[in-house]
């Protein structure tokens, strides 16, 4: 039977509810330069997509030239005024301290490295993590491996052994891509994904138990 070692966590839409805030935060930066950005309800489109990959369309779209990494370092900056306001989704302190002492544990996620840390802190969850990898840390974003493969060889464990949470369709086809055991978690922003990749859909992760881990066992 596979030993599960390690779990790799995606942030947004799967450890707290900030897909509201970034839509926010996007909105602010770009209407101090005359853009329009799509309703909350449109915004979903974005959902798994990179800050970069986001700076660069909107960018494209504008009449004026702007820059991308500009537009970036400044939804970023908006981004972490506004981090108060985001809350943690049902289970998460629950399933990391019942779970920490058995499994090593990692945030891989495309938001920058700076967001992750800052909402870790803001939530007091820091040391639950071995490693927070943001999406600034590596070339190829979501759905591309990468980011999983550098979360596990910081971790030192074997993709086989290590379980990824995501909200997302292309975080799920990172992981998979990566070789790990993949956990889906739809939220209301990426119910219309296609998550048949996933080893397993939950609704909440507060419905992960010791069940569900030796079922995952002999995916």
């Amino acid at each position: 039977m596979l030993k599960i070692t390690a779990m790799i966590f995606d942030m947004d839409g799967t450890l707290v509810d900030s897909e509201r805030v970034h839509w926010l935060a996007w909105k602010q930066t770009l209407e101090t330069h005359g853009i329009t950005v799509p309703g909350y309800t449109e915004f979903k489109k974005y959902v798994g997509v990179s800050d970069e990959q986001m700076a660069l369309e909107f960018s494209e779209a504008a009449d004026s030239e702007l820059d991308p990494d500009e537009l970036v370092a400044r939804k970023c900056q908006t981004y972490l005024e506004l981090i108060p306001r985001i809350k943690l989704l049902p289970g998460v302190v629950d399933l990391l301290d019942r779970w920490r002492h058995r499994c090593s544990m990692a945030v891989a996620s495309t938001s920058p490295h700076r967001e992750l840390v800052a909402l870790l802190d803001h939530h007091g969850l820091n040391d639950r993590f071995l490693h927070v990898i943001g999406g600034d840390m590596v070339t190829r974003k979501k759905p591309d491996p990468e980011i999983y493969l550098m979360a596990i060889n910081r971790l030192g464990v074997p993709p086989s052994s290590c379980i990824a949470f995501e909200d997302s369709q292309s975080g799920i086809a990172s992981a998979k891509s990566a070789g790990l055991t993949a956990v889906a978690i739809p939220q209301p922003m990426s119910a219309d994904h296609d998550f048949s990749k996933a080893d397993l859909v939950l609704e909440s992760l507060a419905d992960f138990d010791e069940h569900l881990l030796k079922q995952l066992s002999t995916v």
